[in-house]
């Protein structure tokens, strides 16, 4: 199936499916939850994700309409056994790589058009495009989104509140948050909370909060020249630059000012 979604945010309620999809963000920039991971996505880069994967697309606010198309099938939409041929040899590295989801960034955009294809195609030629798009994926350089493979579907209860959670922190990352409220949203102890969380995580409610404000963090480094680090640290939800410093290097291997240098090297001014 190929869907194409056309809209001020894309759908931003947790869920999981039974099918990988492929995605690619046409237009929209913002962040992507999945499983126990936070990535940020943007224009032109493609998105797999594996199958039973919890996962939340949280678009940034824009005057412009988030778009995207996606692609949605199993191992066995053609059959069983259809990707076990011999012939299929090359593309079984594909199902390997899509339980733990992986992106594609905007540089490998030869990719895009193949899905606008797909959206209008139909038939053998819908089958044959996914086959080529499939082959140019696995010779692309790409960038495992999670290490932690759910192994049963979360029930629509454990959804909910796991919406709930991601809803407020999102929103609300830049403020203070303690244990006490968000066990609050979620109707929990703080223990029960902390429990709950982790097990559908595999990381504390903290590690997570931590992630999502280096994410934005890293979000703003590459699309300003003229905030100060000290203003980003802020505006990410650090109030020590030096905290905000000790954790961006701890996460990204750098610190927030290499970051920035890195992303800005070959920009013009």
């Amino acid at each position: 199936m190929v869907q194409e979604d056309y809209a001020p945010a894309f759908y931003d309620r947790l869920h999981q499916h039974e099918e990988i999809q492929i995605s690619g963000i046409v237009q929209g920039t913002g962040k992507l939850l999945v499983a126990d991971s936070i990535h940020a996505y943007g224009n032109g880069d493609i998105v797999i994700i594996g199958r039973n994967c919890p996962h939340v697309f949280q678009s940034n606010p824009s005057s412009q309409p988030s778009h995207m198309i996606s692609l949605f099938f199993t191992r066995s939409s053609f059959g069983e056994g259809f990707f076990d041929l011999p012939e299929m040899e090359q593309l079984r590295r594909f199902f390997d790589r899509s339980e733990a989801g992986f992106l594609l960034n905007a540089n490998s955009n030869s990719l895009m058009p193949l899905l606008h294809r797909l959206n209008r195609s139909s038939g053998v030629a819908r089958i044959l495009l996914l086959m080529r798009l499939l082959l140019k994926i696995e010779q692309a350089e790409f960038r495992v989104l999670t290490g932690f493979i759910y192994p049963k579907r979360i029930s629509s209860n454990e959804g909910n509140r796991m919406q709930i959670v991601f809803d407020y922190v999102v929103r609300n990352f830049h403020r203070d948050i303690s244990l006490k409220l968000m066990g609050d949203l979620a109707n929990m102890s703080i223990g029960a909370f902390c429990r709950f969380f982790r097990q559908r995580t595999n990381k504390t409610f903290f590690q997570f909060l931590i992630e999502l404000r280096i994410e934005h963090a890293c979000q703003l480094l590459s699309g300003s020249r003229d905030v100060p680090i000290s203003e980003i640290a802020e505006l990410s939800g650090f109030r020590s630059v030096s905290n905000f410093n000790r954790k961006f290097r701890s996460l990204k291997g750098l610190t927030p000012t290499a970051y920035f240098k890195s992303m800005h090297l070959n920009t013009p001014v």
